[in-house]
């Protein structure tokens, strides 16, 4: 590849929204690479600012999907929220069983009895 190729947005739609809320994420691609479904170089229209965009492939044209942008903000953070609470409990059993490692190491076995 030269340094000169430039690079185009592309926008990769999803038929249901996504945890941050939205129907697309944004690629930057060479511009000699060809794009097909699900993506789009089609920008979002500015009357669709501040709206959730969605893709409509039917039209060929984005749409407002007709979702409140605070309910997707909210539903995102939950989405959120659960995806790290399943990760701290996953690092805290984790580190529980270190813990237990550690201790078995440092500590000799405490089941053997102890001469008088």
């Amino acid at each position: 590849m030269a340094e000169t190729d430039t690079y185009k947005q592309v926008f990769v739609t999803y038929p249901v929204q996504q945890q941050d809320g939205n129907f697309y994420h944004i690629d930057y691609v060479p511009q000699y690479v060809p794009v097909e479904y699900p993506k789009t170089t089609d920008p979002i229209p500015a009357e669709l600012q501040g709206k959730i965009a969605k893709y409509d492939w039917q039209t060929s044209e984005w749409i407002d999907s007709g979702i409140d942008p605070t309910t997707a903000a909210i539903t995102a953070l939950q989405a959120n929220a659960a995806m790290l609470m399943l990760q701290f409990t996953t690092i805290k059993s984790t580190l529980a069983g270190l813990q237990k490692q550690i201790s078995s190491l440092t500590n000799p076995a405490t089941t053997t009895t102890k001469e008088a």
